[in-house]
């Protein structure tokens, strides 16, 4: 996670800038959600060959806790943008990537009420408070993630087969085996990253904007 965490940071003695300074608004609104976005990708296909287990959701959340809501939002949907057009499984378009990326926007907004909760002077590294808040906020997130994520595959099958009855399609997509095992796995993984990683990289991302003087 170290190297996750250095290249979300931005060296701020090593690009070029207003007077030789970055300007805070620069790196506040452009640099620093280009950054989180750089290293979900890397990440992502990194982990191609892991079905539903990504830094992805923890980087979003991140944003949302470091950045607040607007620039996590943006994070995610710039993410998907790029992702879901270059997938390694397939594209992800039409209806089905509008609706990931609004269902994704649900961890940084997990991320900004985090924040309010346990601000950034009460996250400890290591076993904590911390860990178990963010280990929860990962298990609510993921869940509406999945349900949302679901609820379109069941109205996506009820409309190819013409059948009216959406709510037994909708019904279907959400207990399938196949359903529960993806979400299991993307719960589970998702509760790790987010407990485990959660609290160093946002740590490390408050500490390169204090040492870039950038305001939340």
């Amino acid at each position: 996670m170290r190297y996750v965490a250095e290249a979300i940071a931005v060296p701020h003695r090593r690009l070029p800038a207003f007077g030789g300074v970055l300007h805070p608004v620069l790196v506040r609104e452009a640099l620093l959600p280009l950054a989180f976005v750089m290293a979900i990708l890397f990440t992502n296909y990194a982990l191609t060959a892991l079905p539903n287990a990504k830094l992805f959701d923890l980087m979003v959340f991140a944003a949302g806790y470091t950045l607040g809501f607007r620039r996590g939002a943006s994070v995610a949907v710039a993410a998907w943008l790029v992702y879901g057009n270059f997938n390694p499984w397939g594209p992800t378009t039409g209806p089905l990537l509008m609706t990931v990326m609004a269902a994704e926007t649900v961890y940084a907004l997990a991320g900004a009420g985090v924040r309010r909760l346990l601000p950034p002077g009460r996250v400890r590294l290591g076993p904590g408070l911390a860990t178990v808040v963010f280990g929860l906020a990962a298990v609510a997130t993921t869940l509406l993630y999945d349900i949302a994520a679901n609820v379109y595959t069941g109205v996506a099958w009820a409309q190819f087969t013409g059948n009216s009855e959406i709510g037994r399609w909708v019904w279907v997509a959400l207990t399938s085996p196949a359903a529960l095992f993806f979400t299991m796995m993307h719960v589970g993984s998702n509760v790790a990253f987010f407990a485990a990683f959660g609290p160093g990289l946002v740590k490390g991302v408050e500490w390169e904007k204090e040492a870039l003087g950038c305001e939340r």
